[in-house]
This record gives structure tokens, C-alpha cells and sequence, in this order.
């Protein structure tokens, strides 16, 4: 079994076999590190690192669903702060709790915009169809209808991207920060080997 996970991953992960958890280890110095430098607000409303969220997302990806995750920070034991720890792990449930919400706000619009461009993409078909049938053959009427025809396919195709390939897309990322949201995070003063 270990050997499965191991080989399916990029990155040096250990593996616990009875609690079916993966461990992503980093190591910082200090606990600022793992923020934004940038950001200055409370710990508990605070952005994270941009490349430490880009790694995040990576190893939730290569981590198959069916692994528990645990991200362990090992720091140097003379900074160990057990109120900064504390802060920093309703920091990192916070972080990615609003980016899920955010996500979730984009999904809906996302849903919004390809109901409209059905309507839409409908209502120029039966258009064109309705206006072939009643006006008479003329060039300026069918390159009206055609130009009703176009848009509305398109408006359609439109519909379809954003169902099955753009919100495909936010859904995926949902789920990776309600993996890495719903992650036990720990700090250790272990020295990794």
C-alpha cells in the first residue's frame, strides 16, 4: 500500500497506513513565513504565502481523495508559540473557508450567466425560425435570420463551456480548499530526516 502511494506522488510525502493520512511537511523559521509578507491584518483574517498555497493546492491535487491530509510545520523548537499556533490554524481554516465562499460566489454567476445565454440562445433560434417563415426572401432579411441563427448557436455553445468546462473548473478548486480547510495542521520541533 505504501508503496502505491508513493510512486503515484511528486512530492516526499510520509504516509500513515492505520490513520490513512498523508503528511505534507515544511519547514519555516518562523511563523510569519507562512504568510503574506504584504499582509499585515490579524493572524485569524490573514492571506497566506502565494507559493505556499500554490504548493497546498498541488500536493491536495496528487493526494488522492480517499487520504486524509495533515500539514505539519516543523520549526526551530526556540520560537514555539502555542497561542500562534493556535491563531494560525483558525487563520488557515478562515483563509480557505472565504476562498471557498468566493469560489462559490463565482459558481453561482457562473450558473447565472449560462441560464441567460440559454434564453438568449434560445430565443434567437425560435426568432430566426419565426421570422424565415413570415417575411418574405430578401437579402437583408436572410442575413438577418442567419445572424439570429449564429448568435443564438453561439450564445448556446456559450451555455455549454460554462457548464461543462469553466464551472468544472471552480468545482474542482472548491474541492481542494475543502480539502486543505478541513486538513489537521500541526507544528512540530521534530527534525525531518
Amino acid at each position: 500500500m505504501i508503496q502505491d502511494i508513493i510512486t503515484n506522488m511528486k512530492g516526499p510525502y510520509r504516509y500513515s497506513k492505520e490513520l490513512n493520512t498523508v503528511y505534507i511537511d515544511i519547514d519555516i523559521d518562523f511563523y510569519r513565513e507562512i504568510y503574506n509578507e504584504w499582509d499585515f491584518s490579524p493572524v485569524t483574517n490573514i492571506d497566506l504565502d502565494d507559493d505556499l498555497i500554490e504548493y497546498l493546492e498541488d500536493c491536495a491535487s496528487e493526494i488522492g481523495k480517499k487520504h486524509r491530509i495533515c500539514i505539519i510545520f516543523h520549526i526551530p523548537p526556540s520560537i514555539r508559540d502555542d497561542l500562534a499556533e493556535k491563531k494560525s490554524i483558525g487563520g488557515f481554516y478562515n483563509y480557505f473557508n472565504y476562498r471557498i465562499k468566493r469560489r462559490m460566489l463565482k459558481l453561482k454567476a457562473i450558473n447565472r450567466q449560462s441560464f441567460l445565454y440559454f434564453v438568449s440562445g434560445v430565443s434567437f433560434l425560435l426568432l430566426a425560425t419565426a421570422v424565415s417563415k413570415k417575411l418574405p426572401e430578401v437579402i437583408f432579411t436572410e442575413f438577418i435570420i442567419e445572424g439570429m441563427l449564429i448568435g443564438g448557436w453561439v450564445l448556446l455553445w456559450e451555455m455549454f463551456c460554462n457548464i461543462f468546462f469553466r464551472s468544472q473548473e471552480f468545482k474542482n478548486k472548491i474541492m481542494i480548499y475543502k480539502r486543505l480547510r478541513d486538513a489537521t495542521i500541526d507544528y512540530s520541533t521534530d527534525k525531518r530526516s
